[in-house]
């Protein structure tokens, strides 16, 4: 872009030790006089110079508002008077796209990294891998004090342009054309950009040649592009030649990496209409082994403490570059647990071309210990700061380290109000850092009117108004009334965060339920109270009480023994105490981490109770995320044992026993039917002891929204350990899909039991769960 500019010095007899007098900014329409004044370093009563003057017009320049800028100078008595006189960009209020059929404008937002409302472009974004210098800096100042809308240089317009082209080249558009335009409105203008989209293009089939060690899928696996597959519902994936060569990059840099140093990747395409044939030519070459590893420049660990078992395990074998990525990521893990953030690893192999062999020196920067110093949060527009400060695992003045970080961000996202946690780094001194909390809030005011289903209460209508984030303060408040034709849930509840300023939730709850079931109705109404502390972190101890009473009402003659003796109204008072330990990474869909939870109940006869029992349940359930050939596949194992027993002469009341079966035990059968029935109605009377199994492993199909599924679950609920027997155990296995949304995550299954029980003998069943995965 051409600019012009004239700099009118002053005579050469104005002496350079002239003050200068006054100083004026005309010629602006946008950018306001205070804003340009700020810029500049010409004030009243400042020396005069000439490059005093150059260093501003390359300081107005550089904000990259201005097509032109004059500075003209008058000398009146001693002192000098300088005039600015500008030609600024002109202010852009909002951005339109005409002609996108295929990309909507949201999506064509998200993708570029603006949004096109006043005041909402985000410049760090559009900046961002462009340049990054302190006139960046001034610049981002000056659009968040512009009030009509915002600057936007013909260069990145430009940026724009490009990203719309990426974008539509991306999903199978690479002869897309796109014009700008200005028009004119009020003092600013609005930026249309004007797409014609073109013919897409597509992919029909990917070939390897030469690919000796690795087979094609795996390779496919790496590459973005993708052929027709209907497993993964691709019919028509789009062809993009420039992500193509992104792809033979990732192969031959896939190849380097596993010791094929000398490897080649080419490709070649042929087109038939609108679809593309695409060929992808492997030369590996020979296979370089790792010869010996040195470190230098480690003060605070020794070698052998570095990469003593990785080294040992891999010398001698086949270069791997993963492996030294490895250990690189170790050698600053335990620099990070002594705060040392600016680790910096330099790796420099060396090249043996006739044994065939790499020797690896690795360059270890230690710098110094980094301490919080300020720590800002930012974005929380109805939370309270103290709410994200109390979740962080340091505060100012104190050492940081990595793995502090980490857990900060995982605790402030799983409180369940922000979609994004972020917590950024800025250096201010060598080693005093200040930490930005960055968080984008959520709706966590839910109010719901509609219809639910599940196995237990079939359909019901409801009405639910639930506030998590109470005020701003954390707390979650609770109200639901719930009617069907087989089901009523009537409750309130609270729970206090942080209770007296500790990691302590007070919890209180109560209700008014019932459940009509085939052959018998259950009524609760009851007070819950509970205290639930963070001993240390990842663990919580609660303890609590119950107060309920319990009817059986509407007891079919044809019902069990045991269900008929529950026939009444009794009275329930219990006392509970658990102990969890969680490092689930999210609790809505977990990938990685475990929790393990132990609980105890006992009833006893005090305020009228009349039930006297022990209730223990353990569970352990472990997620573990494919890292070693990336493949995406989230496992997780499930255990459960419970056991209950009575005392004094008393039976264990039935809504106490174990009802092993359906939804969250062993899918394939209805409710229950996984442990003793009655012999003669066929009906589940519950067990005192239970012991379920399971596996799963979730693929993803869609990013992180789409999962398929495959299951197996195995167990038995009994009476007597002599009945925990192999032939006795009840198992079921199948597919399903998991559908994370913004609200809650949907689960879908399709089981097949094992074994057909009496009462529940069809060989398949469907699981449908809304809500949260147990």
């Amino acid at each position: 872009m051409w600019r012009s500019f004239s700099l009118i010095l002053i005579s050469v007899w104005f002496a350079f030790s002239q003050v200068i007098g006054r100083v004026e900014v005309s010629g602006n329409r946008y950018v306001p006089d205070e804003l340009i004044l700020s810029i500049i370093r010409a004030r009243e009563g400042v020396t005069y110079t000439p490059d005093l003057v150059r260093e501003d017009i390359r300081r107005l320049y550089r904000t990259g508002f201005f097509d032109k800028v004059e500075v003209y100078g008058e000398k009146v008595g001693d002192k000098i008077n300088l005039y600015y006189r500008v030609e600024d960009l002109p202010v852009i209020y909002r951005i339109e796209f005409v002609g996108n059929k295929k990309i909507k404008s949201e999506d064509l937002e998200k993708k570029i990294g603006i949004e096109t409302e006043v005041g909402k472009i985000n410049i760090e974004e559009l900046t961002k891998g462009y340049t990054s210098s302190p006139a960046v800096e001034e610049k981002v100042e000056i659009q968040r004090r512009l009030t009509l809308g915002r600057v936007l240089s013909k260069e990145e317009m430009e940026i724009i342009k490009r990203r719309i082209i990426q974008a539509y080249a991306r999903e199978g558009y690479p002869n897309v054309e796109v014009y700008y335009q200005l028009v004119p409105k009020k003092g600013a203008s609005k930026l249309v950009y004007i797409i014609k989209e073109g013919e897409p293009e597509y992919v029909g089939s990917i070939t390897f040649e030469g690919n000796k060690s690795f087979r094609s899928g795996r390779l496919k696996d790496l590459m973005e592009t993708k052929e027709p597959s209907l497993l993964a519902f691709r019919f028509r994936p789009p062809f993009s030649e420039e992500i193509l060569k992104d792809d033979v990059q990732k192969i031959k840099e896939f190849y380097k990496s596993e010791g094929f140093l000398e490897a080649d990747v080419s490709y070649s395409i042929k087109k038939e209409g609108n679809r593309y044939s695409i060929t992808i030519k492997v030369k590996e070459g020979p296979r370089y082994k790792l010869k010996e590893l040195k470190l230098e420049g480690n003060t605070y660990f020794s070698t052998t403490e570095l990469v003593g078992n990785t080294l040992k395990k891999n010398k001698g074998g086949y270069f791997r570059e993963e492996v030294i990525q490895k250990i690189i990521q170790n050698i600053k893990d335990k620099y990070s647990q002594l705060g040392f953030l600016m680790v910096n690893v330099q790796e420099e192999p060396q090249v043996d071309p006739e044994k065939k062999e790499v020797s690896v020196l690795m360059r270890i920067e230690e710098g110094e210990p980094v301490y919080a110093d300020r720590i800002e949060v930012r974005g929380n527009y109805e939370t309270r700061d103290y709410v994200i400060r109390r979740e962080l695992r340091f505060q100012e003045g104190d050492l940081v380290n990595q793995k502090e970080i980490d857990r900060s961000r995982t605790r402030i996202f799983n409180l369940g109000y922000y979609q994004d946690v972020d917590i950024e780094p800025f250096p201010a001194d060598r080693n005093k850092w200040d930490f930005v909390a960055k968080v984008r809030e959520r709706f966590t005011g839910q109010f719901s009117v509609g219809l639910g289903y599940n196995q237990i209460t079939k359909v019901s209508g409801f009405v639910a108004l639930r506030k998590g984030n109470f005020l701003g303060t954390g707390d979650i408040a609770g109200i639901s009334v719930s009617y069907g034709s087989h089901y009523k849930d009537n409750s309130f509840s609270y729970t206090r965060k942080w209770f007296l300023n500790k990691p302590i939730d007070l919890t209180g709850s109560v209700y008014d339920r019932r459940i009509d079931y085939t052959t018998y109705t259950v009524s609760r109404t009851g007070l819950d109270l509970s205290l639930s502390r963070e001993i240390k972190e990842y663990w919580r101890f609660t303890v609590g009480t119950s107060i309920q009473r319990v009817r059986y009402s509407n007891i079919s003659p044809s019902a069990s023994v045991v269900l008929r003796q529950e026939e009444g109204t009794r009275q329930s008072r219990k006392l509970f105490l658990g102990i969890t330990r969680d490092t689930r990474d999210n609790y809505l869909f977990p990938t990685k981490g475990s929790i393990t939870d132990i609980s105890y109940s006992v009833a006893v006869p005090v305020l009228g109770g009349t039930e006297r029992f022990n209730k223990v349940v353990l569970s352990h359930q472990r997620f573990i995320k494919d890292t070693w050939l990336d493949t995406g596949l989230i496992f997780s194992f499930k255990g459960v044992l419970g056991v209950v027993e009575p005392y004094g002469g008393k039976t264990v009341p039935l809504d106490e026993r174990f009802f092993v079966g359906g939804d969250f035990t062993i899918r394939g059968y209805k409710y229950g039917y996984a442990g003793p029935l009655d012999p003669n109605v066929h009906e589940p009377v519950g067990a005192k002891k239970e012991l379920i199994l399971s596996f799963e492993a979730n693929y993803p199909i869609y990013k992180n929204v789409l999962y398929g599924a495959v299951f197996y679950d195995t167990g038995l609920g009994f009476n007597d350990w002599k009945e925990l027997k192999t032939q006795n155990l009840r198992g079921g296995f199948g597919v399903g899909v998991r559908f994370i949304t913004p609200f809650a995550p949907i689960k879908l299954d399709l089981a097949f039991k094992t074994k057909k029980v009496p009462g529940d003998t069809s060989r398949t069943k469907l699981h449908f769960v809304l809500g949260v995965f147990f």
